[in-house]
């Protein structure tokens, strides 16, 4: 069926299938890139032979890695590459050309983006099984064809967590064993602290470090706005009173200014010299109501793996894995549980509850879709609309098969431009852009080996997922 296009929009769908072939042409370069550093490794051994034998030792040694310096050396200064960024293109060109080379393949027709094959190898390296290792790959590739680079990198370390459980909690309790705290100077009269401490305790630490800078700004501004009230109605009743020549300006009082960052900093330091905030607030309850935040984390974690049935799969939403021993305790002392309940096979959510009902339709979307639905876009769902996917002024109902969450941008895009959406099985969205093209968004958090309808394509039916009892 032909389309009829706008002048402009013609353009633009000819401009689009110029990029895409030149796209398709640089990931062909790549791949071609990658098989010829990989025939560094194998230069570098002959190298060192020809120097053993040069030099009358006999054997080969790569003690001083003088064969590969100056292979690297002469590499790299053709390329205009330093010796690391030639170390690192071989290391690439090896993991591809033995341990992902349908990856390499791929790239090599065109299909997949250099950025993608880099993640994709780059992620799966850490898992040792072959068979989970293809399998990885096999489900990575799948998820490249329709993820920006940023969306693919979380999927692909959700989907190793998925897929190497076990080696994913030995490698989360070798990362704990490096923790640290250093500081540096940046410049006269400021230092860096870095902190590299428990994915758990990290989170919970900047997030109360933010909430509280947050009521502290909301203090001062509010002190603000109540004095200048105040000056204002006391400036009427001296301008109608006051004598001629008289000033009646009382001097203002030093407000905090500082900015959020600032406050952050600030709050920071505070709560690591003193364990308590004596320096903000300007009263005594004040200064109460900021030490009594607490930090709020968000964990996910198996029901089996609470139960110590299975291993591995506790995770700090929105930042990576944590050890099963940490996610329970996390999990006892939690005031609140809230139940996701998820398809084995495709780890898409099936049914969400809590304890303490509220928004439960906004909860069930918010885990399904975890940021805006548009293609590309990484804008988290807590700072998205929910659109209905058909109008509600057309007849669409208010239901999880006709709910997606849309940025404020994406939202206008969609209804105020030629952008058109549809939602099908499992909250997976296809999108028509004005050339015609389409796109295909999944919800992120879905794993997926086999094509599997979790809610129904009518979207006039309505559903029981999130109406049934906790099991807690």
């Amino acid at each position: 069926m032909s389309v009829s296009m706008s002048p402009v929009v013609s353009e633009l769908d000819e401009l689009v299938e110029d990029l895409t072939l030149s796209r398709s042409r640089v990931a062909a370069a790549f791949a071609a890139e990658m098989f010829f550093f990989a025939r560094v490794a194998d230069l570098v051994d002959r190298r060192e032979a020809e120097r053993a034998a040069r030099d009358g030792r006999g054997a080969i040694t790569h003690s001083t890695q003088l064969g590969m310096r100056e292979i690297y050396a002469e590499i790299g200064a053709a390329l205009q590459l330093s010796e690391w960024q030639v170390a690192r293109k071989v290391s690439l060109a090896w993991t591809l050309s033995t341990q992902f080379i349908a990856t390499l393949y791929e790239a090599g027709d065109g299909r997949l983006l250099p950025e993608h094959a880099t993640l994709i190898a780059d992620t799966g390296l850490v898992i040792a099984d072959e068979t989970v290792r293809r399998q990885f790959e096999a489900v990575g590739l799948d998820m490249a064809r329709e993820m920006t680079p940023a969306q693919l990198k979380a999927a692909l370390s959700g989907l190793v967590l998925r897929l190497d459980p076990e080696g994913t909690e030995a490698r989360v309790r070798e990362a704990v064993k490096r923790r640290k705290v250093s500081v540096r100077e940046l410049e006269p009269g400021l230092v860096r602290i870095t902190a590299d401490v428990p994915t758990a305790q990290g989170v919970g630490a900047v997030q109360r470090v933010r909430d509280i800078a947050a009521e502290l700004s909301a203090q001062n501004q509010a002190e603000k706005t109540a004095w200048q009230t105040t000056q204002a109605a006391a400036g009427t009743a001296i301008d109608r009173d006051a004598a001629p020549g008289t000033a009646g300006e009382p001097d203002a009082p030093v407000f905090d200014e500082r900015s959020m960052p600032q406050l952050m900093a600030d709050v920071f330091s505070d709560l690591l010299l003193t364990s308590t905030l004596t320096g903000h607030g300007s009263t005594t309850q004040a200064r109460d109501e900021l030490s009594a935040i607490r930090a709020e984390v968000h964990v996910t974690v198996p029901v089996t793996t609470l139960a110590g049935v299975t291993i591995g799969g506790a995770t700090i939403d929105g930042f990576g894995p944590i050890d099963d021993d940490t996610g329970r305790r996390l999990a006892a002392a939690a005031p609140v549980w809230v139940r996701v309940a998820t398809d084995p096979a495709t780890g898409v959510p099936t049914c969400v509850d809590r304890y303490r009902p509220v928004g439960r339709q906004k909860l069930f979307l918010n885990v399904r879709d975890e940021r805006c639905r548009f293609p590309g876009c990484r804008l988290p769902a807590r700072k998205s609309d929910i659109d209905h996917t058909i109008a509600y002024s057309e007849g669409g109902p208010t239901c999880l098969c006709n709910l997606e969450h849309l940025c404020e941008r994406h939202h206008t895009l969609k209804h105020d431009t030629d952008w058109t959406v549809e939602q099908l099985p499992g909250g997976i969205l296809r999108w028509t852009a004005p050339t015609g093209r389409t796109h295909t968004t999944r919800p992120p958090g879905t794993v997926r080996f086999d094509p599997l309808a979790l809610i129904t394509s009518h979207p006039h039916q309505t559903h029981q997922l999130a109406r049934d009892p906790a099991p807690f």
